[in-house]
């Protein structure tokens, strides 16, 4: 949200009060032997600071509720993003997108994020979308195990089916069979092609 007119960092550029308030949280070792500074004690690094780079100092006081503002307007962007990133997965759910493809959605969103600057980056919102893929991934995976067990039941029931229409079958040219040999009205003949017929 924007500074009030009257607050310090209002008569700053806005990147430059981000870049402050990035400056006064502790640098990853990466930073640290880069040599970036570290914006932690008032006097020894905040005043000397400021004064290299041409900003008018505040008092210590005005310095530290400028931190407070800070930190309450990152409080209030990750609630923000936090809220949206839900409704991103309630919308792919509602929308029955496929589960592989809003899990590389959000394996993307994912990155995307990781890669961010440091004072950009919310460690929070990147491992919600890294959450969320790891969700989508077991539905996929879930689904996937699903369709393979009702396609080998599907088989099963093929393959049943066939077999007990053979057994009919065989019964039925067994049943034939025994009529056909039974009928005295027929030859000996008879009877053969009758035999052949049935059987092919």
């Amino acid at each position: 949200m924007p500074a009030r007119s009257d607050a310090w960092e209002a008569q700053l550029p806005a990147d430059t009060a981000k870049e402050l308030y990035r400056l006064t949280k502790p640098p990853t070792e990466e930073e640290r032997q880069a040599g970036r500074p570290y914006l932690r004690d008032f006097d020894r690094d905040v005043l000397p600071y400021l004064s290299l780079h041409g900003i008018v100092a505040p008092s210590h006081a005005t310095w530290f509720r400028f931190k407070h503002r800070m930190r309450m307007d990152e409080a209030a962007e990750t609630i923000i993003s936090v809220e949206a990133s839900k409704r991103i997965a309630q919308g792919i759910t509602a929308a029955k997108i496929d589960p592989q493809l809003a899990a590389d959605m959000m394996t993307s969103l994912s990155v995307d994020e990781a890669a961010k600057p440091d004072g950009e980056r919310n460690e929070k919102v990147m491992q919600i979308f890294a959450s969320a893929a790891a969700m989508f991934k077991s539905a996929e995976q879930r689904d996937r195990e699903l369709a393979l067990k009702a396609a080998a039941q599907q088989t099963k029931d093929e393959q049943l089916k066939l077999a007990r229409e053979k057994f009919e079958a065989a019964e039925r040219r067994e049943n034939a069979a025994r009529n056909a040999l039974g009928d005295t009205k027929l030859t000996d003949a008879a009877k053969i092609a009758k035999m052949k017929e049935i059987f092919g």
